[in-house]
């Protein structure tokens, strides 16, 4: 990976802002129950995403399946001397999908996964953009002294694509919500195995 000046500052320092997946699981209950988000500015919008997202993250931790490819290769131990950071933000949708996810593979592989949110005091977003945007989730691997290995987001390919398929449309194009919810259905139904084969391959990798 390439130098990351804004990660390199900010691991120096000793990730501040970064959450527990327990601690960030509570703070989408306080968010939820506050009727607020875990963006810098009020939101309704971003409110009722929120609300939305913690109902997703549940159900898709319910459903969550793992492969025994998955299950072999992260109790082989291959990746227990990582650092897992994920940069998310609570109103996020494809975060809701895949965060419950990583945070399933990192019980299971033992390692330590941290949350940062993007638009918080620290914009690590800013060493991980995508096309030029600020795209979130995203996963970022590490050794235990920070060396970035490897990085997946923000979505899997067939959603990926969906999106641009979407943004290169003609105007008038469909309502941005009917298309959001295309993508949604399409997440429901694959329950996280194109997102596995991702991830898998990315791990495998390193």
């Amino acid at each position: 990976m390439t130098e990351r000046m804004v990660w390199n500052q900010w691991w120096a320092k000793g990730r501040p802002g970064a959450m527990t997946t327990e601690a960030y699981t509570e703070a989408m209950v306080h968010w939820v129950e506050a009727g607020t988000h875990s963006g810098p500015e009020a939101s309704e919008r971003l409110a009722q995403y929120t609300a939305l997202n913690a109902v997703r993250m549940k159900r898709v931790g319910k459903t969550y399946r793992m492969g025994d490819d998955m299950q072999a290769f992260l109790e082989s131990g291959t990746c227990k001397d990582q650092r897992w950071v994920v940069i998310t933000e609570s109103w996020c949708g494809d975060a809701a999908q895949s965060a419950p996810l990583i945070a399933r593979l990192a019980e299971v592989s033992g390692v330590h996964v941290e949350w940062v949110l993007r638009d918080g005091e620290h914009p690590i977003i800013d060493d991980f953009l995508t096309r030029s945007g600020r795209s979130i989730p995203m996963w970022i691997v590490a050794n235990a002294e920070g060396e970035g290995l490897a990085t997946w987001g923000p979505r899997p390919t067939t959603a990926r694509t969906m999106v641009e398929e979407y943004r290169a449309q003609p105007k008038p194009k469909p309502a941005h919500a009917e298309y959001a919810a295309q993508v949604q259905l399409w997440y429901a139904r694959n329950r996280g195995k194109e997102f596995e084969q991702e991830a898998l391959a990315m791990l495998r990798s390193i």
